[in-house]
């Protein structure tokens, strides 16, 4: 029953798999339901494993978006009075847009040693490569191939980011890295199969001080040790004076464990992995296709 919990002042939603369905979209009915929400004074904040680069449009003008966790919780970003303009800041092509400077709020980086060892690895795996610096997020052209070819694959459960200048292309990694390996928020690889993921695991976890999720069955993603989602969550309340347990995390893999479990209530997809589910609060009934998160907000009568 809701009356258990405290009412909820912040919701923290992860997107894929969550807030976004397998397109990509904020379904009409999760759409009313934030918009209820934010009426009633909640404050939404997309807590995202991409970069500020990578937010979906559709999200940065949904109702009560003003702060943004990225990159895992290394970022979290005042967005201001235009959330759009803020996220489009970033993009390769900033000067095709109408932007805004976004306020970091906190960044927790990668130190240069580590993030010149995980990139290593990375090039090793000959994947597709992301990695996120002040809210880009740069990629290379065999990274981008690399992309197209997993896209190509029927099943992909991941909701495709496209080539609309989110993406920063550089044309030598090794080059980029020579000059800003200080300036990392996190290193995403994303692989053809399960397979390939599982193999190369093992060689990032054997880095020490680093944290190592995965956001899906076929991807690692590094950042700095300490940084997870529920640390940028707390820091956030911090600013804004609420207390932890008014807050609701809503996710579904890896990277939203240390979220739900430092949140004041934690809700698990119906999608999510079933370990999550297990001690989590709440866990849906419907998926992220069929309006899972608005579900989960009117048990909680948001």
């Amino acid at each position: 029953m809701s009356e258990q919990f405290p009412p909820v002042r912040l919701a923290a939603l992860d997107l894929d798999g969550t807030l976004l369905n397998r397109h990509g979209e904020v379904t009409p009915a999760t759409r009313a339901a934030l918009e209820r929400a934010a009426a009633n004074g909640v404050v939404i904040v997309p807590a995202t494993g991409r970069p500020l680069a990578s937010l979906p449009p559709v999200v940065a003008q949904l109702p009560g978006v003003r702060y943004a966790i990225t990159s895992n919780g290394a970022a979290v970003w005042d967005l201001g009075k235009d959330p759009l303009g803020a996220v489009y800041s970033r993009y390769a092509n900033a000067a095709q847009h109408v932007t805004s400077q976004p306020e970091c709020l906190l960044h927790r980086l990668l130190p240069a040693e580590k993030a010149r060892e995980v990139f290593e690895v990375c090039m090793d795996c000959r994947a597709d490569l992301r990695i996120f610096a002040d809210g880009y997020a740069c990629t290379d052209r065999a990274s981008m191939e690399y992309s197209a070819m997993r896209f190509a694959r029927k099943g992909n459960t991941e909701a495709r980011q496209p080539d609309d200048g989110r993406f920063t292309v550089v044309r030598d990694f090794p080059e980029w890295m020579s000059r800003h390996a200080f300036e990392v928020e996190k290193m995403c690889v994303f692989f053809g199969s399960v397979e390939l993921t599982n193999a190369a695991l093992p060689r990032f976890r054997a880095i020490r001080d680093v944290e190592v999720v995965q956001g899906s069955p076929e991807n690692v993603e590094v950042t700095a040790a300490g940084v997870d989602k529920g640390e940028a969550v707390l820091a956030l309340v911090r600013m804004l004076d609420i207390p932890a347990a008014q807050t609701l995390a809503v996710g579904d893999s890896e990277n939203d464990c240390a979220m739900l479990h430092k949140a004041g209530i934690s809700a698990v997809m119906a999608n999510g992995m079933a370990p999550l589910k297990e001690w989590a609060d709440l866990v849906s009934e419907a998926d992220c296709n069929h309006d899972g998160v608005a579900e989960l907000f009117e048990r909680l009568h948001l």
